[in-house]
């Protein structure tokens, strides 16, 4: 079976045998309570765009099984996340991490909650599932440093992108590096958001759950996006703030492709583990390193607390600051181990920035 889960607006089709189609007892088909759910995520089209991706490979689980999701109770759903558990991703190979597995579970309980409230069953039987647990305060999301980001903003100023066009990519990754903002924020940005406050150019952000900041334009990046302004498709879309060279709105794929083939021609090590969320884990980064206070870098990230911002933090995780150094210094004084000429930047202070 193969399902298809339609746009925005909620509109849910299927291709093949699917359970879509029956009626329940509400009088509702299964289609359209999975389209009114995903309807109620309506202030963040990402989260809702996951959460189908999530039901989907559910319901087709559900279908390979010969088992009707509406039946499902506890041990079919607790089998689910032990199958998923050891599924390897078709591109890399890996098993999904905790932290995937958990929101995918969370997004199947999510629905079954929605059928209860709408009189379709008469209990969740995900609710008692077995979440993976994980380290909420530890972030797998591969970062770079200063350095290296700095490489990759040369590298797309001057790189040649056969869709995007060379003044597209290398805005792109400027605004991604030096302002740390979401890959969807990018492809959904108007050139209407372009603007001016207080003397400086700005550009407002429309944020996951309905947030908007104002973002200020650096003044070392005007020349990149005038360059682009004067290069932009006049035809094509003409709401849109980056368009491809055929005038069409960017995506997060293309966006995605683009950072990893900088990545790897700035020499950054593992670039297949460089993501565009990299880029926001770098811009905090190097923006605390730089003495940017916490408060500022989680209104500028749009984070709805502190220890969100705190997750992205690659400076307190960093190995150079380990305080194994700093012991393993001190023990080879005593042991006559030798001792290379560099020292990491932990064994050089005693202190660091909060």
């Amino acid at each position: 079976m193969e399902i298809e889960f339609g746009s925005a607006s909620g509109a849910v089709a299927a291709t093949g045998t699917s359970a879509l189609s029956v009626a329940t007892r509400s009088g509702h088909t299964v289609g359209a309570l999975v389209a009114a759910w995903l309807a109620s995520f309506a202030d963040s089209a990402d989260t809702r765009a996951a959460y189908a991706r999530d039901l989907r490979e559910y319901l087709e689980w559900c279908a390979r099984r010969r088992l009707d999701p509406l039946a499902a109770r506890l041990p079919e759903v607790q089998m689910y996340g032990t199958e998923l558990a050891a599924a390897p991703h078709p591109r890399t190979g890996r098993t999904p991490a905790a932290a995937t597995r958990a929101r995918k579970l969370a997004a199947i309980s999510s629905w079954y909650t929605f059928l209860v409230r709408a009189g379709a069953i008469d209990a969740n039987p995900a609710r008692d599932a077995a979440r993976p647990r994980y380290d909420r305060r530890h972030s797998t999301t591969t970062s770079v440093s200063e350095r290296q980001a700095a490489a990759m903003v040369a590298v797309g100023g001057h790189r040649e992108h056969r869709t995007l066009g060379r003044e597209c990519a290398a805005l792109i990754m400027a605004l991604l590096i030096d302002l740390g903002v979401r890959v969807s924020e990018l492809c959904h940005a108007e050139l209407a958001d372009l603007g001016q406050r207080d003397g400086m150019r700005v550009l407002t952000v429309r944020m996951k759950g309905g947030k908007v900041r104002t973002r200020a334009i650096p003044i070392q990046l005007a020349p990149l996006l005038d360059a682009y302004l004067a290069a932009r498709p006049a035809d094509g879309d003409r709401a849109a703030l980056l368009v491809t060279r055929a005038g069409r709105r960017i995506n997060r794929h293309q966006v995605f492709r683009l950072v990893q083939a900088v990545a790897a021609e700035a020499g950054v090590p593992m670039p297949r583990r460089i993501t565009p969320h990299s880029m926001r884990h770098a811009f905090n980064t190097i923006a605390r390193e730089r003495g940017a206070p916490l408060e500022d870098r989680r209104d500028a990230l749009g984070h709805s607390s502190a220890a969100i911002t705190q997750l992205y933090d690659h400076v307190a995780l960093s190995p150079t600051r380990d305080p194994a150094h700093l012991v393993a210094a001190a023990t080879a004084v005593h042991t006559g181990r030798s001792t290379p000429t560099s020292t990491p930047r932990s064994a050089q202070a005693t202190t660091r920035p909060d």
